[in-house]
């Protein structure tokens, strides 16, 4: 990939994905226009990610002390038809880190969810 067209490089580390069944009705609320929640053998799945981001960069930037970071994430997994084919996604709940800073861009300027708690 051409590494002046990429927006966020990072590596994810030391990742831990807990799955689990809810009701669908829980999650309607959050559902993007045009997409249904994607089932797996008829059961919704939720999922709490956390991991660590390292050596982030922006448009192949470093940002100093937010390189590294931990981040925890809420999501669900959706899916639409195409016209052609089912495409899928993921739908973010919300997303935890511990630095305001990550916070206030992804939310002011990329219409993300972002909660800044401390972590460790």
């Amino acid at each position: 990939m051409d590494e002046g067209k990429v927006f966020l490089a990072a590596e994810w580390n030391d990742l831990l994905m807990i799955n689990y069944s809810i009701d669908p009705e829980v999650l309607k609320p959050f559902l993007p226009t045009f997409t249904e929640i994607d089932l797996e053998d008829g059961h919704c799945y939720i999922s709490m990610v956390g991991f660590r981001f390292e050596d982030v960069r922006l448009k192949n930037i470093s940002i100093p002390f937010h390189r590294n970071f931990p981040e925890v994430n809420l999501r669900f997994y959706v899916r639409r038809f195409d016209g052609k084919k089912w495409r899928r996604g993921v739908v973010f709940i919300s997303e935890i880190v511990p630095l305001p800073a990550i916070s206030f861009i992804a939310n002011s300027f990329y219409g993300e969810k972002y909660k800044t708690l401390p972590m460790r």
